[in-house]
């Protein structure tokens, strides 16, 4: 059970809660960004250090942080499923990394932690473990397309149909993996920091070594569905879901 029963008891509600919130603080800080003289990536970075007071604050509250997936691995081996993430990191690192300065790195690197641990804490944290009440399957894609949703502004903005396809077939992909790993393995942490690696790398590719639009979108493509499909088999394979630490089985 949890410290506030109304999140037992409205699991939806105190889902679109969160999400509001954070779209709240995304469009509160983008629209102050011109007048306070902020960069885009300046207003993206203070947008996410305020989510992570956030999402620091609700997850001590409830006191969840181990309900959610921030302990150690049941077994040792589960380790190992843990290493398909990181295939959109070797995808990143392939054109090259192009370091500008010091400065740039360092900004970078807080930009792409702060980015990973806010979206795993909310979208694969709390808000999949209040959803699996409802539902499995409910949980793994309203979480997932909740989090498509943040970044529908992006994806829209680009200029490049393929980038746009692109950057949804990418996030319903990590949507269906992520989600699906920490119900079936019970941790989140090491989610954590393959998000933090992805975006560290995607920042810090070398334009130069990029492929042809077409050929990008289709090794794009083929990643996705590699993604998608080792999630769905997680999903079905017949291994009991872990019943996270605080958590009575539904």
């Amino acid at each position: 059970m949890s410290r506030l029963p109304f999140i037992d008891q409205h699991p939806v509600w105190f889902v679109l809660f969160l999400e509001i919130g954070i779209a709240f603080v995304y469009i509160l800080v983008g629209t102050a960004a011109p007048f306070l003289g902020l960069t885009f990536q300046a207003a993206y970075g203070v947008s996410n250090v305020i989510l992570v007071i956030l999402a620091v604050f609700v997850t001590t509250l409830l006191g969840w942080w181990m309900a959610i997936g921030f302990h150690a691995f049941e077994k040792r081996r589960d380790a190992w499923f843990f290493l398909v993430p990181l295939i959109p990191v070797v995808v990143n690192i392939i054109p090259g990394v192009k370091l500008v300065n010091l400065h740039h790195v360092v900004v970078v690197f807080f930009t792409a932690l702060s980015a990973g641990f806010v979206e795993e804490v909310f979208f694969r944290g709390l808000m999949l473990k209040s959803l699996r009440k409802v539902g499995t399957w409910f949980a793994i894609i309203a979480t997932t397309l909740l989090c498509g949703s943040i970044h529908g502004i992006n994806a829209i903005a680009s200029k490049n149909i393929l980038d746009t396809l692109g950057m949804v077939l990418n996030g319903l992909a990590v949507g269906i993996l992520f989600s699906s790993l920490v119900i079936k393995k019970g941790v989140i942490w090491p989610l954590v920091i393959a998000h933090f690696l992805t975006d560290f790398f995607f920042l810090l590719r070398d334009p130069a070594g990029l492929l042809f639009p077409l050929h990008q979108f289709i090794l794009t493509v083929f990643v996705s569905i590699l993604l998608i499909v080792f999630g769905v088999w997680l999903m079905i394979h017949p291994v009991k879901p872990v019943v996270l630490v605080h958590e009575t089985p539904a």
